[in-house]
């Protein structure tokens, strides 16, 4: 008899959240199966149930991190917002995010070495990159199409951007006390606004 789905997904969430814990602490490839059904209040049989392999669950991980981090920034958005308040809300909580997610971030980067070798890892980060540049470039695409921002490629400044937070998650692992996530933000924001503006001189709000 299959588990409710209530309980299959409250299962699925403690699996997820002790391998966060387990790779954080030890990396992916240092974690085996033993180490995380350890953290788990259920058989390791169940843990194998839901995830057959590490690498099942890392990709998991990977997807849910994605889904409910696309959720929180589109909840943040409201369609009254102005365009310099949509593009630097999204910048702040892009920044925020960076600052939040060291743990992933560090399991992200033992992953880089397989993308290209392997299809299910590939495929993992081919998905999270295309739904972050996607949300990115549909706040430039409404900048362009109303006249505020400069007409130019939305999707090689999506690349830009993203390429922009990847920097910062890596130099977060490397020197985590050294980030300033306030300046950074701050900067940021002016950057791409006197960047992106038709506008010479942007107003105090990019400033918030």
């Amino acid at each position: 008899m299959c588990p409710r789905p209530s309980v299959e997904a409250e299962r699925r969430q403690q699996i997820l959240d002790a391998a966060l814990t387990c790779f954080s602490r030890s990396g992916y490839h240092q974690t085996s199966m033993d180490d995380l059904a350890a953290e788990l209040p259920f058989s390791k049989g169940l843990l194998y149930y839901y995830f057959p392999t590490k690498r099942d669950l890392f990709v998991s991980l990977l997807d849910n991190w994605a889904e409910h981090s696309l959720q929180a920034w589109e909840a943040m958005l409201s369609p009254q917002e102005d365009l310099v308040s949509q593009i630097c809300t999204s910048i702040q909580y892009g920044v925020q995010l960076v600052a939040l997610s060291s743990d992933l971030a560090r399991i992200e980067f033992e992953f880089y070495s397989e993308v290209g070798r392997d299809a299910q890892v590939s495929e993992a980060f081919r998905t999270l990159y295309t739904q972050f540049r996607a949300q990115i470039r549909s706040i430039l695409d409404a900048g362009v199409r109303s006249g505020e921002l400069r007409p130019l490629d939305t999707e090689a400044l999506a690349f830009v951007l993203f390429g922009a937070y990847e920097g910062l998650a890596l130099q977060a692992m490397v020197e985590p006390d050294a980030v300033d996530w306030a300046a950074v933000s701050d900067s940021l924001c002016q950057l791409v606004l006197h960047g992106l503006s038709r506008e010479e001189k942007i107003d105090d709000r990019t400033q918030a």
